[in-house]
């Protein structure tokens, strides 16, 4: 199957010149548009290859062996090119075929495709690409974004969320012939979606530089929407997959950052509401936890697929798609993203290891309150019980007919108060001599100040 290229005979960039500029010439063009979606299949089992449904040449070698890394077809349906209408396009007569793709993503998340075959000059595309981008495309009476989230539904998908796209999308314009001779303003026109003035010197639109290199080709890259001209069919399939990585990408890097946000939002709520510190540990564990899982999908889903050279080894495909994740700032914002994460873990490091100090702060109280009343009981227990031992033995010192409070055993009671006192001056000793060691040890050290070093004299 051709997939998103165009069925027709290929030419040779290289022997044929595109038209000269301005000349109005109706061609077949294909506008491929790739929508992410808030909608995750889990289990992937029935999900298709790609080199089973597009045409990728050598490269299906490569798309194959890293199967496990690229999107899957979920389900791939050809449109009845008569019921689709259109908001602002007015040319429907003009349209030739059309097919919806649902692709699933190593992460689960799932991402819909629009293909439109039409027949006209690229200049009258503008409508339709606009209408295509806020998707107002209806397939009879549905929208096409009702359309698609049933779709997903019958695969199987949680289409519990919201059934309408995110913002995340992107637009890319195949021409199966070669560029024209100038043709800078006209790529202006369609990426910019608009048919006004404009100063090239402040565009934002990329052109890699392999997918320029011969005469005939030409893609030019921007944000939203992408142009190509001249490319075999092969080339334009990987730009069409590259583009569903990097909407998903872009999907997944704005769910994280809005994770990463409530989980801040629930942070400061913790920090304002207090509670007990097993309550503030369990919540700030379940945060970390979530933080974890944050970093990984930030890891796996969008800053591994930023690299696809090391799975298809194509400058052309490589180009492209570093082109548009630049254009896209893909890497920049997974930069920020990870700083957001990497300091939310550190805030919550900090509030457990405060946690932590509470808690040993209270056990060495509650050891405290328990040394104090062990000791005051034995305080009590010790000579109460060198009394009544010495009043209880069998001698002639002690006699049963006199009261334990008769002046016969004074002695023995200024023995246990000697005992006593004894005891008490050689924990003061103690005392005193460890706050003397303290002092000491927390007394800052002389050190001489600093003082900068003189200059030497000129030569």
């Amino acid at each position: 199957m051709p997939g998103t290229s165009s069925d027709q005979p290929r030419h040779d960039p290289s022997q044929q010149t595109g038209p000269a500029a301005g000349q109005s010439v109706q061609q077949k063009i294909r506008i491929t548009n790739m929508y992410a979606t808030p909608w995750h299949l889990t289990d992937g089992t029935a999900s298709g290859d790609l080199p089973d449904y597009l045409k990728l040449w050598r490269f299906e070698r490569y798309y194959r062996l890293s199967a496990d890394q690229l999107p899957h077809v979920l389900c791939r349906e050809t449109l009845d090119a008569d019921k689709l209408k259109f908001r602002r396009w007015q040319h429907p007569e003009q349209l030739t075929g059309a097919r919806i793709w649902l692709f699933r993503l190593p992460s689960g998340q799932i991402v819909t495709a629009l293909s439109l075959d039409v027949h006209c000059e690229l200049i009258d595309t503008i409508d339709l690409l606009e209408d295509c981008y806020f998707a107002d495309v209806q397939i009879g009476e549905t929208a096409i974004e009702e359309y698609a989230h049933t779709l997903a539904a019958q695969l199987g998908a949680d289409t519990s969320a919201e059934r309408t796209f995110l913002p995340e999308r992107h637009q890319i314009v195949f021409d199966q012939a070669p560029a024209p001779d100038d043709c800078e303003d006209l790529v202006q026109r369609l990426i910019y979606r608009t048919d006004l003035p404009y100063r090239k010197e402040y565009s934002a639109i990329c052109y890699p530089a392999e997918l320029n290199r011969r005469p005939g080709w030409l893609a030019a890259v921007g944000p939203y929407v992408s142009v190509a001209w001249g490319h075999p069919d092969f080339i334009e399939n990987a730009i069409f997959l590259s583009a569903v990585q990097a909407v998903a990408a872009a999907a997944q890097l704005r769910a994280i950052r809005h994770a990463a946000y409530a989980d801040v939002r629930l942070f400061r709520d913790l920090e304002a509401a207090g509670g007990t510190t097993q309550g503030r540990r369990r919540t700030l564990e379940r945060i970390a936890d979530q933080l974890g899982d944050l970093e990984l999908e930030l890891s796996y889903s969008v800053e591994a697929s930023a690299d696809l050279g090391l799975l298809v080894p194509s400058l052309r495909v490589e180009s492209f798609h570093n082109a548009l994740y630049e254009s896209m700032s893909l890497a920049s914002k997974a930069v920020t993203a990870g700083r957001m994460l990497q300091r939310l873990g550190s805030a919550i490091s900090a509030e457990l290891t405060a946690i932590e100090s509470i808690e040993r702060r209270a056990d060495d109280n509650r050891r405290v309150r328990y040394a104090v009343a062990v000791g005051f009981v034995s305080a009590v227990a010790i000579p109460a019980s060198l009394i009544l031992a010495f009043l209880g033995i069998n001698a002639s010192q002690v006699n049963p007919s006199r009261s334990m409070f008769s002046h016969d055993y004074l002695g023995m009671y200024l023995t246990v108060a000697a005992v006593i006192a004894l005891g008490v001056i050689l924990s003061a000793a103690l005392y005193v001599q460890q706050r003397r060691n303290a002092r000491h040890h927390h007394s800052p050290a002389q050190r001489p100040r600093w003082t900068p070093a003189p200059e030497e004299p000129p030569a």
